[in-house]
């Protein structure tokens, strides 16, 4: 009782002090302006060709390539994976930082649609459940990836790029748990590839059309009232249009290269108005899921009843209106409606001209003719225009002008989605935010600056090479000072911190092979898709009140960090570390493996050296990158000589541990 009262004293302790001593990110302020085809268009911007910005050089390689120490080389694992291991420590310090990114920009990706799809098709062949009971299972393969994955660097940043461009399983998607993996692999496969292909594919994501409500949204449908043109009383939705705009590309105001705002008159300047979301939301109308052959999983065959094939189905209005198929099966009389859907549930979605806004008059009465102005074309941002259909495009469209009305609807999307990657808010946007995710929360104007120039063209007259960015990011001098400034860093995400310990100790999964982690959000408030909107669990511009708001800092996560939120963490952690060992006795420590969650191996825990000073210098190296600071380290190792004296080297190991992971030390990524 006296050893817990002792452990349960000293990690309040701990906690209580973590939110104020995580404002030492706040110590010295700053004057920094940061801190403080078919389709006719007219003015689409082009790509820079003719400025070259000097590669991966500028501020780059005033640092040395290679990690002086064991310190430096976790220091950056730690912000280009989910944790450091001994083993990518040894290949870091082999062959250094840019070969390190070189070799895992080469690695394939490890999806976790297919793997997951075969998984629940073989559950649901055995013993079919109600969708929701493998909502876990997607939780399960996604931590699978971030421990175990070689390709740590695209899952780091698959990650962080699912905290950009948002998309959740709570709500409309929460039984869909294929589908949301199969959004996770689009963010892997697009993790070091090209921006616009990225912003592309999210918005083709059937996934994302349920959750934004794109999927079957539709045109005003025009028609003749006497000779008076008049709208139907469906409108476009506008949810997409402006989240697109808002948060995935350009933001609220328009930005210089280095996040600056621009102003005028000492005005800031907004990036777009309300018109511009409604003429924008025009163009993302009559997508809905494709059609495609029935899908076979073993003995069950799924289908997609759409009644036509081709080009024929972009015309029919059952289609446009039809559901992939659920697997569905009576179980003691009761419907287990599975999370095993047919593939059309996550396939790019299909252009269907009939709903989509074509310029047009939807009556035959004038023969389609185009609408008059302005409701002929859409004026979107930048001041590119979509000009109306060259041809009529409705239900019975003769089948010499089908294709170029499917073209004309599918490249109108293009259309939006070529023009926000141009726009040149964009480099600095997303520069930002992933330096935030990867490294820090206040990054400099010029750290910006030299990220953001890498996307405009990543010196081979290439824009938006998000592998160059990511590689910019992790080698910026900034990012790699022997000493970093005094506002860098970032507090750890929750999810990140568990990572860290599951790699820095070689978590061992149940038998089962599960690890047993599928609602992180009960103790984190944080899981893989799972954010209870679109603006993520937390906001990039997040201040936490007192001397981080005072000194005009951001700290994003603080957003769901509190004293409530540092104890559910706190516990849930313990119950992590501590999974498998008994601690009913003062003197022994004894485990037994569990059955359905991970563990931290006895061997793995009895090979840390048996003195108390030998003990805590290996935790620094694993678990600090070795900057604990003199203090931390003297009340730890007086709190191992004195308190936990009489305790097994089991109990101090795993005991120290749990410390070292809810101290403010740790919570802070420097």
């Amino acid at each position: 009782m006296k050893l817990r009262k002792a452990y349960a004293a000293i990690a309040a302790l701990l906690i209580s002090a973590a939110i104020g001593a995580q404002q030492r990110l706040s110590d010295a302020s700053t004057s920094d302006p940061q801190m403080q085809g078919t389709v006719l268009v007219q003015n689409l911007p082009t790509e820079p060709n003719d400025i070259l910005f000097g590669g991966l050089g500028g501020d780059f390689e005033n640092h040395s390539n290679t990690p002086a120490d064991d310190t430096a080389a976790a220091r950056f694992l730690t912000q280009a994976t989910f944790g450091p291991t001994q083993t990518e420590l040894g290949e870091l310090k082999s062959i250094g930082y840019s070969a390190w990114v070189d070799r895992q920009l080469n690695v394939d990706p490890t999806l976790q649609r297919p793997m997951l799809e075969s998984q629940i098709a073989a559950d649901v062949a055995v013993n079919p459940r109600g969708a929701g009971f493998y909502v876990g299972f997607r939780q399960e393969r996604w931590f699978t990836s971030a421990i175990k994955a070689p390709d740590q660097l695209r899952q780091r940043v698959a990650f962080a790029l699912s905290q950009i461009l948002v998309l959740s399983e709570v709500g409309t998607l929460n039984n869909a748990p294929i589908a949301i993996s199969e959004y996770n692999d689009i963010l892997l496969r697009n993790a070091f590839g090209s921006y616009r292909t990225l912003l592309k594919d999210v918005t083709y994501s059937p996934m994302m059309g349920q959750f934004l409500t794109t999927l079957r949204n539709q045109k005003t449908d025009w028609t003749l009232v006497g000779a008076v043109p008049t709208p139907g009383l469906l409108a476009p939705d506008e949810n997409y249009s402006r989240e697109i705009m808002q948060l995935f590309s350009v933001g609220l105001l328009q930005r210089n290269r280095d996040f600056s705002p621009v102003l005028v008159g000492g005005v800031a300047q907004p990036t777009y108005n309300q018109d511009i979301i409604s003429q924008t939301a025009k163009a993302f109308t009559g997508l809905g899921y494709s059609c495609n052959a029935p899908a076979t999983f073993g003995a069950i065959t799924l289908n997609h009843n759409c009644g036509c094939t081709g080009i024929a189905c972009n015309f029919s209005t059952s289609a446009f209106f039809s559901n992939p198929q659920r697997y569905n099966v009576v179980v003691g009389g009761n419907n287990a409606l599975t999370a095993l859907y047919h593939p059309d549930s996550y396939r790019p979605m299909s252009c269907y001209p009939r709903y989509s806004d074509t310029g047009r008059f939807q009556t035959a009465a004038n023969n389609y003719a185009v609408l008059p102005a302005p409701n002929n074309t859409k004026l979107i941002i930048s001041g590119v225009s979509i000009n109306p259909s060259p041809v009529a495009c409705y239900s019975a469209t003769p089948p010499a002008d089908q294709l170029a009305c499917v073209n004309y609807c599918t490249e109108q999307v293009d259309t939006v989605v070529n023009t926000l990657s141009l726009h040149p808010n964009v480099a600095p946007f997303l520069s930002r935010q992933l330096i935030q995710r990867l490294t820090t929360s206040n990054p400099s104007a010029g750290y910006i600056d030299r990220v953001a120039a890498i996307f405009e063209n990543d010196g081979s007259n290439t824009r938006g090479n998000l592998g160059a960015v990511v590689k910019a990011i992790l080698l910026d001098s900034e990012a790699r000072a022997a000493v970093p400034s005094a506002n860098f860093g970032k507090l750890r995400e929750p999810l990140l911190r568990l990572t860290a310990i599951w790699r820095a100790f070689g978590i061992t999964p149940a038998a089962n092979g599960q690890f047993g982690v599928t609602a992180p959000e009960r103790a984190f408030v944080q899981k893989a898709f799972g954010a209870p909107s679109v603006f993520n669990f937390y906001e990039p511009d997040f201040q936490q009140a007192g001397d981080i708001a005072a000194a005009n800092l951001y700290s994003p996560e603080f957003q769901i960090f509190d004293e409530s939120t540092s104890i559910s963490a706190s516990d849930e952690l313990w119950r992590r570390i501590f999974a498998g060992y008994s601690t009913t006795a003062v003197a022994s420590t004894p485990f037994v493996a569990p059955i359905n969650g991970g563990y931290l191996a006895p061997d793995i825990i009895d090979g840390l050296p048996d003195s108390n000073a030998n003990l805590l210098n290996e935790l620094d190296t694993r678990m600090m990158s070795g900057q604990m600071s003199a203090t931390m380290k003297s009340k730890l190792l007086n709190f191992m000589d004195t308190t936990m004296a009489s305790t097994d080297k089991r109990r101090r190991a795993l005991s120290m541990i749990h410390l070292i992971t809810i101290s403010p030390e740790f919570a802070v990524q420097r």
